[in-house]
């Protein structure tokens, strides 16, 4: 049902088409930190039943027995039906006069679709045991992990009665029409706002595979392009970046980008020479990669903590290039060892290259509040800190770039040799999502080393491309450059 309110093309196509279904890495990641929180809510109820078994006619049948059999213990995955519409309820909860329905989420608030979820929840529960109340518990991301297993506090319960209270007379109605929308052909509907939202759609390329071609440089790479300027554009019947006229009025990065476009040229401010001429040597070029979990591992940590377990630096010195690194190891916090190790590396001179300071810097800073007499090093290093990120925003733009200074933006204008295309973890939500996968305790050994071998690469990449954007950035006069177009 929740498939039919965010797109009834997406409720035809599960039912119809599956085997055009695609989940992404990042939808498998959410699901994996849904059941974590999930095991977390069982486990605070330990006198609990389980609902097991794929089958939907067998979850059916046992729900009702153990209601039967045993209405004093709360029920896991409690399996209902009304209508035609089926619903398995995280947590059933037996009270004085019937049961509480809770719905467990790994987010940290409640949303719209949760209520719309919870709603219909309540409709299909509520024909078949007496509901006393509906709450949805969400994580408390001011919880503090205290160790030893107690996360009792992690989950934060919120009624959510008076909120579905005016959804439920809906709900009639939108099963009537879900069933009308099964009955028909395949609902013509042109992809949206709707394909991301609340969740990542799984049909997504079918959708998008049927839509004309893009242009090759879309009205959305000029920087913050919207408004006012992207409805004039749009009324010309204007939707590629190259047919913009010259007098067209941008500000002055969107005209920057427009103008490296319709040309054409690379175009590189020498000021950035200067800049970067004059810094001394050694050089740190410096990255890290965090993990960040709903249910927290180590004591002191609270969720979604953003927690360092690894970074890459290379150091240029006396024309030598040499590589350090640290990848977190075991199940222990590493934040100490992480921390000794990079201000070893790092000494006590020569710039800290970084790009887009804000994350490393503020890394520095908590590791500096949670290990205090290490915080006279760490400040240090944030003062030593350059970023090259404004550098190349200010000195730098290539058409390829379509108007985004993201290192993997960058990169390929700048050293082609070097790719992530052919990694086996190629971005910033991998390389999260890979440190999940490793300090989840049902992850193999075996894929464990495999993770930790791709993001060593993929780290190792990320700085090595620093030094090269640092190399080319300070490698001589203005030039303009042809691009084949």
């Amino acid at each position: 049902m929740q498939a039919f309110r965010q797109c009834p093309k997406r409720l035809w196509l599960h039912v119809h088409r599956p085997e055009l279904r695609e989940e992404s890495a990042e939808t498998e990641q959410r699901f994996q930190i849904g059941f974590q929180v999930g095991d977390i809510a069982r486990s605070l109820h330990p006198d609990g039943i389980l609902i097991e078994g794929e089958d939907l006619v067998e979850a059916l049948a046992l729900t009702r027995r153990a209601l039967a059999e045993q209405p004093d213990r709360p029920l896991f995955e409690a399996t209902f039906q009304r209508d035609g519409v089926l619903v398995r309820a995280d947590l059933l909860l037996p009270e004085a006069g019937g049961y509480r329905l809770r719905e467990v989420k790994a987010s940290t608030r409640v949303k719209d679709e949760h209520r719309a979820d919870c709603a219909i929840q309540a409709w299909v529960v509520g024909e078949s045991v007496p509901l006393t109340g509906v709450d949805l518990a969400h994580v408390d991301n001011a919880f503090v992990y205290p160790g030893g297993g107690d996360y009792r506090g992690l989950l934060k319960p919120r009624g959510l009665d008076a909120d579905i209270a005016g959804l439920l007379p809906l709900i009639p109605r939108w099963v009537a029409d879900a069933r009308a929308v099964l009955a028909g052909t395949e609902p013509a509907i042109a992809p949206g706002e709707q394909c991301g939202t609340p969740y990542e759609c799984p049909f997504r390329s079918h959708c998008d595979a049927g839509q004309p071609p893009q242009p090759d440089y879309p009205l959305g790479c000029p920087p913050h392009l919207s408004g006012q300027r992207w409805q004039g554009l749009a009324e010309r019947g204007i939707a590629d970046v190259r047919d913009i006229p010259d007098d067209y009025p941008l500000t002055g990065p969107q005209a920057r980008v427009a103008r490296a476009i319709r040309s054409g040229a690379v175009e590189r401010d020498p000021a950035a020479a200067t800049l970067l001429s004059g810094l001394p040597y050694p050089r740190h070029y410096l990255d890290f990669e965090t993990v960040q979990v709903a249910v927290p591992i180590w004591p002191g940590t609270w969720p979604y903590q953003q927690l360092p377990v690894q970074w890459s630096c290379h150091v240029e010195a006396a024309g030598a290039l040499r590589h350090h690194r640290f990848l977190a190891e075991g199940f222990d916090d590493p934040r100490r060892a992480f921390t000794e190790r990079l201000i070893e590396t790092l000494g006590d001179a020569g710039p800290v290259f970084v790009y887009n300071r804000g994350f490393e810097v503020r890394l520095l800073r908590e590791l500096a509040r949670d290990f205090p007499d290490l915080a006279a090093a760490l400040d240090a290093i944030v003062g030593r800190v350059v970023d090259l990120l404004p550098i190349a925003q200010r000195h730098y733009c290539h058409p390829a770039m379509k108007g985004s200074w993201s290192l993997k933006a960058v990169l390929p204008t700048i050293a082609p040799d070097l790719a992530y295309d052919d990694l086996a973890i190629g971005d910033g939500d991998a390389a999260v999502g890979a440190w999940r996968e490793i300090y989840h305790p049902d992850t193999s050994a075996e894929r464990r080393a495999a993770l930790r071998a791709g993001l060593d690469a993929y780290c190792h990449l990320d700085t090595l491309a620093l030094v090269r954007l640092a190399a080319f950035m300070a490698n001589g006069p203005e030039q303009r450059e042809e691009e084949s177009r």
